[in-house]
């Protein structure tokens, strides 16, 4: 199963959609790690931000003298620090990540390679994280050529086990990666306990955050029919219930204040929300991300499902 999902990933046909991907990205100017602040702190690049009249006294190491030659002008070329942020691509491979055609799983992968890929062909550094009911796999942040392909089979080994413990994986997850930066998370939001705790734990160090909220096609409505059998995947708990019009009805609003409820606790915390169903094509999902401003318009609820 890994070895075929990583050969998918080198398919000639996704790799010219993740290509046509990162070019959208670098036209409309689109970095995950580009810092809008100058810094000080060391892990930076330098970036040409503009030119301005030498003065007397000024580096001449800085001066653009194919300027000074065409113009006869010396001008000095003005740079910017810019800090370097991680990407952390957050998976989360719980049972019910299994559900869907594709599974919610299946597309979360898809998504995290095409960021995954963008980012590096950016020169940023991305690591990624697979866990349920703890961290259960990871690939350590790197920037290297080397990066995509291990990237590539981290994902394509990740199978779905387990119940989902969002808040212990994220206290590990931060506990283990200290250092701040971007992290994409990808999650159905089916968890007992609730996920509130953990985008705080996120928030608390400071990480920019964009929360993949995954759905399967099916998942967010039932249809009356009588004496019907629930049962849990992550916990095999089984429940009979009279499916009546009534109580279709209340799902379907319970759902709805769920998905309002995790879009109303991203914007109180200024992260993004994307909500999806596993059966859009990942590269409609991305470029939709890509082109919606996103870190200008955080919390906003982008559904593509």
């Amino acid at each position: 199963m890994a070895e075929a999902d990583a050969h998918r990933f080198l398919e000639p046909d996704f790799l010219a959609r993740l290509d046509k991907l990162r070019l959208v990205a670098k036209r409309l100017g689109w970095g995950m790690a580009r810092g809008e602040h100058p810094t000080v702190r060391k892990g930076y690049s330098l970036e040409f931000s503009d030119y301005r009249k030498y003065s007397r006294g000024d580096d001449l190491r800085y001066v653009d003298w194919n300027v000074y030659g065409r113009l006869e002008r010396l001008l000095l070329k003005v740079f910017t620090a810019e800090e370097e942020i991680t990407v952390y691509l957050l998976l989360d491979t719980s049972l019910s990540m299994g559900q869907g055609s594709p599974s919610k799983l299946e597309f979360a992968k898809s998504v995290a390679a095409a960021l995954g890929y963008i980012g590096l062909k950016t020169h940023d550094r991305v690591g990624a994280v697979g866990f349920a009911g703890d961290v259960a796999a990871q690939l350590p942040p790197a920037r290297t050529r080397r990066q995509i392909l291990a990237l590539f089979n981290f994902l394509a080994a990740l199978s779905c086990a387990g119940r989902t413990d969002l808040e212990t994986s994220v206290k590990t997850f931060t506990r283990l990666y200290p250092r701040s930066g971007l992290v994409v998370l990808f999650s159905d939001l089916l968890d007992a306990a609730g996920y509130a705790a953990a985008l705080e734990e996120l928030g608390r160090k400071r990480h920019d955050v964009l929360l993949v909220h995954v759905l399967g096609e099916g998942e967010t409505r039932l249809d009356p029919g009588g004496d019907v059998s629930l049962v849990d995947l992550e916990t095999a708990r089984e429940r009979r219930v009279f499916l009546d019009r009534d109580l279709a009805d209340r799902f379907q609003r319970e759902v709805e204040d769920f998905f309002a409820g995790a879009r109303q606790l991203c914007e109180g915390r200024e992260m993004d929300y994307r909500r999806t169903t596993s059966d859009v094509p990942f590269d409609d999902f991305v470029l939709r991300y890509l082109t919606s401003g996103v870190r200008s318009g955080r919390g906003a609820d982008n559904r593509t499902g």
